[in-house]
């Protein structure tokens, strides 16, 4: 959040609890019953602070709506106890004033109904983030059916042929260069399916924990890709499961882009102890963010959502002096 962007908010929090400090003021008063026309100005006090403070709201999403629905129903109490203390402090109160309740009660409604469109903000954030993982998933099984299809069926339909050649044919020669062939092909199937394997869950994840698989993550990216590929992670200590999984599969992502969408010749993968937490940071010297910034195709808010579901910080950015960079700060509880 930048600067022009916190100081509302500082605003927002700090007549909020001046309006809390004058409405419990007014609440006092109006229990004690002998204070009317304090009791009067401490509510208008109070209501004044709090929609000074709605004015300020800049939280986004559902928290936006929350927030402005408590300070809408703060300010219909606020200005419930200046009228009782306006009807108090009334030698002969006029039923007239009883028409001030009219605002109260509309206060009142539009917190209601903020806090409806709150709900329906959640149910909508929900939607998206669920719509968002089907949609992820649906992408990688398209890219699975599409490489099996594309390499593995297409080399194990040649291999089926040498081989039945092989089998019908009258020279030996043949049928064993035949046969070797069909070896070969299996033998890089063998190799493909085993890095399909461990792209979907890597075997040194569950056995060896985060370290080792970030470092076999680098070995494949420089076995496969011809990447410059090196992985720091020294004094990286085992994580929950479920954090490890994430940490993993942001790194892989990172990697991923860092291949596909970077053109990148280096990539440099760091992850150990920062202060009480966990820092991981992927840096690659390749073209560094788009102009228009990341899309749905970079995989960014998969990233962001495992983040989320640590309660980690991640940042995307450009890489000095160029590049992209990666940086991933896991909180303690995370760990």
């Amino acid at each position: 959040m930048s600067r022009g962007e916190r100081v509302p908010e500082v605003a927002a929090t700090t007549l909020a609890v001046a309006g809390a400090a004058l409405l419990v003021a007014g609440i006092v008063l109006e229990l004690g019953g002998i204070y009317p026309r304090e009791e009067l100005w401490a509510g208008v006090s109070a209501g004044a602070a709090f929609l000074l403070a709605l004015a300020c709201v800049r939280t986004d999403g559902p928290h936006r709506f929350a927030a402005r629905a408590r300070l809408l129903a703060a300010a219909g109490i606020s200005a419930l106890i200046a009228v009782a203390g306006l009807w108090q402090g009334s030698v002969r109160p006029a039923p007239q004033l009883l028409l001030l309740l009219i605002p109260v009660a509309l206060l009142f409604a539009t917190s209601g109904l903020t806090l409806r469109e709150a709900a329906l903000e959640r149910r909508r954030a929900r939607l998206s983030a669920t719509r968002s993982r089907l949609d992820g998933a649906e992408a990688e099984r398209r890219r699975w059916a599409r490489e099996l299809h594309d390499d593995t069926l297409q080399e194990l339909a040649a291999a089926h042929v040498l081989l039945g050649a092989a089998a019908t044919g009258p020279d030996p020669a043949a049928r064993a260069a035949g046969i070797a062939d069909a070896r070969e092909i299996v033998g890089r199937q063998i190799q493909s399916l085993r890095r399909m394997v461990a792209q979907m869950r890597p075997l040194a994840l569950d056995a060896l924990g985060l370290a080792a698989a970030l470092e076999d993550l680098a070995r494949h990216a420089r076995d496969r890709d011809g990447l410059d590929v090196e992985a720091s992670v020294d004094g990286l200590p085992r994580l929950a499961a479920a954090a490890e999984t994430a940490v993993y599969r942001i790194v892989q992502e990172a990697l991923t882009n860092a291949v596909r969408h970077a053109g990148a010749g280096r990539v440099r993968i760091e992850a150990g102890p920062h202060g009480r937490g966990i820092r991981v940071v992927v840096r690659d010297d390749g073209a560094g963010p788009p102009p228009d910034g990341f899309t749905a195709g970079h995989g960014l808010h998969g990233m962001r959502e495992r983040a989320e579901l640590l309660g980690a910080a991640l940042a995307v950015g450009a890489a000095d002096p160029r590049g992209t960079e990666v940086r991933l700060d896991l909180p303690p509880q995370a760990m």
